[in-house]
């Protein structure tokens, strides 16, 4: 008995120390432990790097918390892959303007958030370094509400006025006056729709019909004339998608069959040109498809969605492959066939050191390198529909 007690006693006092030995450590530990500051605020570079991308998330299942993150898309860890992020409320609008160096957004308010109210839109302007606010202008509440394109939203003038694209159905654009930060009007495009900026100070919108109405606007933002298109397309049998590829002042619209309408944007007056097809000998069945089917990069190559056994319908469908061409030329270079099958394409960086990136359908976004078309990685932002990516070059 004796024995028994003094063994459970020993272990008993053998318990104690090693609790005073994690009590001395833990004391040690918490001696030398230095709270980390509190309250500091990182900035980005004033200028980003070509190969950023600003990634929009849609916040598909939760329309009210959309966002703009901002990306380095070669860091090897999402900690470091991501920069910041600018809130995008109801199915915003963005764009970004590298001469003047700001990012807008054109968003919705409710007054009773998710149970509605009064709604109030603006243009919000935010700092490209601090993402703080730097200013806001309160546009008519009319904007188009829906999957993000391109086209709604649009810097017109050399940057000094943007454009937002009103639809209730009735159709018009939104015009801010950005060094005043004021709105200067509202310009009806009644049967057209969106805006693709050209020429010195106008933008053009394209037609129920198949026509396109170009806007002229004056030196302070109002409408100055208008000059309308005859028939450039067929809206019923070979419609056009409503977000070109720009380059060099043209805009490469491709077709729902496969064919590319170039566009001369450069001028007052919009001018068509020679159009011509992606498909070559071979590629029967191939259409161009998804949310964003066609992007230019910044030297000028233009890079398509593709999918295969196209058809009636079948101009939202992922695509499994992106073909290259040279735009000016109308020449197929490479076609890259994909890791997973996408849904937008997008492109960032220059010359050797041009990126490329698509949305895919399980909603991450796959980084290809250029000079090699070789598949780098994905992108796995958490929980976000990544519709839209926008290159920083």
């Amino acid at each position: 008995m004796n024995t028994g007690i003094t063994m459970i006693m020993r272990k008993i006092m053998q318990k104690i120390a090693w609790l005073s030995l994690l009590s001395l450590t833990a004391t040690t530990a918490a001696a030398e432990f230095e709270p980390e500051a509190v309250g500091k605020v990182e900035t980005l570079p004033a200028t980003y790097p070509d190969h950023w991308v600003m990634v929009h998330d849609f916040s598909f299942f939760h329309m009210m918390e959309g966002e703009i993150i901002i990306t380095d898309p070669l860091a090897e860890h999402l900690g470091s892959q991501y920069k910041g992020m600018i809130p995008a409320s109801f199915t915003a609008a963005y764009a970004r303007s590298k001469k003047r160096n700001e990012h807008y957004v054109a968003e919705s308010f409710f007054a009773r958030g998710t149970r509605g109210g009064e709604r109030t839109d603006v243009l919000t302007i935010w700092d490209p370094a601090t993402l703080e606010v730097s200013g806001e202008v309160i546009i008519p509440p009319k904007r188009i509400t829906g999957m993000p394109k391109t086209t709604m939203i649009g810097l017109i003038g050399d940057d000094r006025f943007l454009g937002v694209y009103n639809f209730t159905p009735g159709q018009s654009v939104s015009i801010v006056d950005l060094e005043k930060r004021t709105f200067v009007g509202e310009i009806p495009t009644a049967g057209c729709a969106f805006l693709i900026p050209n020429g010195k100070r106008s933008f053009t919108s394209i037609c129920s019909n198949g026509s396109m109405l170009t806007s002229h606007l004056d030196r302070e933002g109002k409408l100055a004339g208008t000059t309308k298109t005859p028939v450039l397309f067929d809206p019923d049998n070979d419609p056009i998608f409503e977000a070109p590829a720009t380059a060099d002042g043209v805009a490469y619209f491709p077709t729902f069959w496969g064919n590319v309408m170039p566009v001369d944007v450069s001028g007052k007056d919009i001018e068509v040109q020679g159009t011509w097809s992606l498909l070559g000998d071979g590629d029967e069945g191939w259409r161009p498809g998804g949310i964003r089917p066609a992007v230019a990069d910044a030297d000028g190559m233009g890079y398509f969605l593709m999918h295969p056994e196209g058809g009636e319908g079948s101009h939202k469908n992922p695509g499994s492959e992106v073909w290259v061409y040279d735009l000016a030329a109308g020449k197929r270079l490479a076609k890259i066939e994909l890791e997973n099958w996408g849904l937008t394409v997008a492109t960032s960086g220059r010359g050797d050191d041009r990126l490329m990136f698509v949305t895919n359908v399980d909603m991450g976004v796959d980084v290809y390198r250029l000079s090699t078309n070789e598949f780098v990685h994905t992108l796995n932002l958490g929980g976000t529909t990544p519709f839209m990516v926008h290159g920083a070059e």
